[in-house]
């Protein structure tokens, strides 16, 4: 129930805010409850990527591609890292901060930082897409049709990019050891 209520709260807070550039940083204020905690008191790590997923819509809603879902469409993660620093403990305030670091005909690759006080308690990238019944949407389309040109994408840093070469290592590696072909969707 709490994961509707934050998600409904990133939907209305929208309402009172003007459109932003898709390359805006997204700032979320957010709050660890009881039932965000594991076994050791603090946030569960699985809680991490549940943030992680509203940084992300505040994200495209705001930049204007949150029609998504009136298309038949859905945002999907391919891939995600999330590296804990410092734990955030019960009832401890944060700010998520969201920001797209780039795209690329198909995919969209965003870094989530988790904050408090100044300081960084977790960092996470996620390497995304968006769906309808025929597969990846390109991004192009996605743009095209909110009538927007897709923004002029950023390099992403060098910590990306070795991050997205060890992905494509680790599918041949995988590819070669069973013979087969691994996943066909994304």
């Amino acid at each position: 129930m709490l994961d509707v209520l934050r998600l409904l709260s990133v939907y209305l807070g929208l309402l009172s805010k003007p459109r932003r550039s898709l390359l805006a940083v997204s700032v979320l204020k957010l709050r660890v409850w009881p039932s965000d905690l594991d076994l050791n008191l603090h946030l569960n790590n699985a809680r991490y990527l549940n943030f992680m997923d509203l940084g992300r819509v505040d994200v495209l809603l705001a930049g204007g591609l949150g029609f998504w879902e009136r298309r038949g469409r859905q945002p999907l993660v391919a891939l995600s890292f999330c590296r804990y620093f410092k734990p955030l403990g019960p009832f401890q305030s944060f700010e998520l901060h969201t920001r797209l670091l780039g795209l690329d005909e198909k995919w969209f690759y965003f870094e989530q930082r988790f904050m408090r006080k100044g300081r960084l308690h977790a960092l996470g990238a996620v390497k995304g897409l968006i769906v309808d019944k025929n597969g990846p949407v390109p991004t192009r389309d996605l743009f095209a049709a909110v009538g927007q040109e897709p923004p002029a994408s950023p390099a992403p840093p060098g910590w990306m990019l070795d991050w997205l070469r060890s992905e494509r290592s680790a599918i041949e590696h995988l590819k070669s050891e069973t013979g087969a072909a691994v996943g066909t969707r994304p």
